[in-house]
């Protein structure tokens, strides 16, 4: 098994296009991962499905 590492600002797909602009190393808001040359979309959110019980509290309002 291989272990994760953290990713750094030089994974960045800003960063080796040349179009990072801030300072240091700590990863910032707009981290896309450089992959093959693209620019990755944003992780999305996982969904939560509610149960019916909360859907019909909140109808009722």
């Amino acid at each position: 098994m291989s272990k994760r590492t953290e990713a750094t600002c030089n994974d960045c797909y800003f960063r080796r296009a040349g179009l990072c602009a801030l300072p240091g190393e700590t990863i910032c808001p707009t981290f896309r991962l450089y992959s093959v040359g693209r620019l990755a979309p944003p992780p999305q959110p996982r969904l939560v499905p509610r149960s019916l019980e909360t859907v019909a509290a909140h109808a009722a309002v």
